[in-house]
């Protein structure tokens, strides 16, 4: 039998941007409001949008202020919000979210479909 947690006796979340107060997700416990999650950016401090790419799921992101540019289909992003490096991911049932990157984590562009958007074009 698999023990039951009382919504009461769950921890407080708060966004780890903003520190305001959130719902408490078992699934991502370090999550990302969208209020904070709507200033992500690439390294060039252009503004990044997320989403899925149909109702079914899949997720891609594009830069709202350059609407000429395809949605990119990817299995997730690595982007900074307050220059800080945050991993932002298809949620379990749609949706998006993001979460803090752990300082250990390094990734690029690989095989498993993670862009990595954190460093400067060099133009």
């Amino acid at each position: 039998m698999e023990p039951t947690t009382s919504k009461d006796e769950l921890p407080d979340h708060h966004c780890p941007v903003c520190g305001k107060q959130q719902r408490v997700f078992l699934r991502y416990p370090w999550y990302i409001c969208n209020e904070c999650l709507s200033l992500a950016e690439d390294g060039d401090g252009r503004r990044l949008k997320f989403g899925n790419t149909s109702a079914s799921g899949g997720f891609c992101y594009n830069y709202p202020e350059e609407p000429e540019l395809a949605a990119q289909i990817c299995y997730s992003v690595i982007c900074l919000i307050h220059r800080r490096p945050v991993l932002v991911t298809e949620a379990r049932f749609g949706g998006v979210v993001a979460q803090p990157l752990p300082s250990s984590h390094v990734a690029t562009k690989d095989k498993h479909g993670c862009v990595e958007l954190t460093r400067r074009t060099i133009h």
